[in-house]
């Protein structure tokens, strides 16, 4: 796919030099709230109902870190549920969570990705007000009022979304430090459908100073300067999806600088071992290396 000519406006904005600006805010995407995780019927002993709850805990998990940092704001890059509901409980758990934070005075700002596309979720309940669930017909536009912040975004208005959306997010704004929130596969993914496709090219030179991805579940900093983030999934739903999942904690400094960390949010890590067990005479000390292996899994996922 070519590069698309980068805009006239694509300068970075000054920012504005006041120590009171600094500010920090959490960038997440693909809940899939209510999601099963897959593969769990074939295994007679597993805690299936324990582990159907595993995206809900950690979504309660991401409100947790936002409360306990005083985040001004948090960014869910779409995918916040797994398709249609199927009863209501789903939509009144999301915004019993978004209620929390709303009495701590976070506000959210999200945007729908294609398994939450306005044409996929038919059942209809108002958000708390503290939420923000950015259009779906073009792209918008979120001034702070109490922070030099914009925040543009755009959601899905359909499941299949095959143009670039970039070319049509506004201009960044001077003096604000510009947010794009983005439901993308970028320039695509082996493991992931191709939805969005944009280059990494045109997020760099478009102006913004970070770019909040979603939908490809592993993370990645793809550019430190301007940020481009996929803070991929907060829970893994399968074998392929391993090692810990999360969210990223966003630090800004007074002249527009910015850190992110890294922060664990599953319940389950789903964990891929290779044994060599070449060598070994018999079946007790095959049993015994894996489950040293297995072990070690263990104490590496801490509880």
């Amino acid at each position: 796919m070519a590069d698309t000519p980068s805009r006239q406006a694509s300068e970075k904005p000054a920012p504005v030099n006041v120590t009171s600006v600094a500010f920090s805010f959490i960038h997440a995407a693909d809940l899939h709230i209510d999601s099963p995780l897959r593969g769990l019927a074939r295994h007679a002993d597993a805690p299936v109902d324990e582990l159907r709850s595993a995206t809900r805990l950690a979504t309660e998990n991401l409100v947790a870190l936002a409360l306990e940092e005083a985040v001004e704001f948090v960014l869910i890059a779409g995918d916040i549920f797994d398709g249609d509901w199927q009863d209501m409980s789903t939509g009144l758990f999301f915004n019993r969570q978004m209620a929390r934070l709303a009495q701590a005075g976070i506000r959210v700002y999200m945007i729908r990705g294609n398994h939450d596309a306005r044409s996929v979720i038919t059942s209809k309940l108002q958000l708390p007000d503290n939420v923000v669930d950015f259009p779906t017909s073009k792209p918008a536009t979120e001034e702070l009022s109490n922070l030099p912040v914009a925040i543009h975004g755009m959601g899905f208005a359909k499941r299949h979304v095959e143009q670039n959306l970039v070319p049509d997010y506004p201009d960044a704004l001077s003096g604000k430090f510009n947010i794009g929130l983005l439901h993308t596969s970028l320039a695509g993914s082996d493991q992931h459908d191709t939805y969005a496709p944009c280059t990494l090219s045109e997020l760099t030179e478009f102006g913004y100073d970070y770019w909040a991805l979603g939908h490809i579940h592993k993370r990645e900093i793809l550019s430190s300067d301007p940020h481009v983030v996929f803070s991929g999934n907060i829970q893994g739903r399968h074998i392929r999806e391993t090692g810990p999942r999360g969210c990223y904690l966003v630090q800004v400094d007074a002249e527009f600088n910015c850190s992110t960390q890294f922060h664990s949010l599953d319940v389950l890590h789903w964990f891929h071992i290779e044994v060599d067990v070449g060598g070994l005479s018999d079946e007790s000390q095959v049993i015994r290396l894996l489950g040293e292996q297995i072990e070690a899994a263990i104490s590496e996922s801490g509880d």
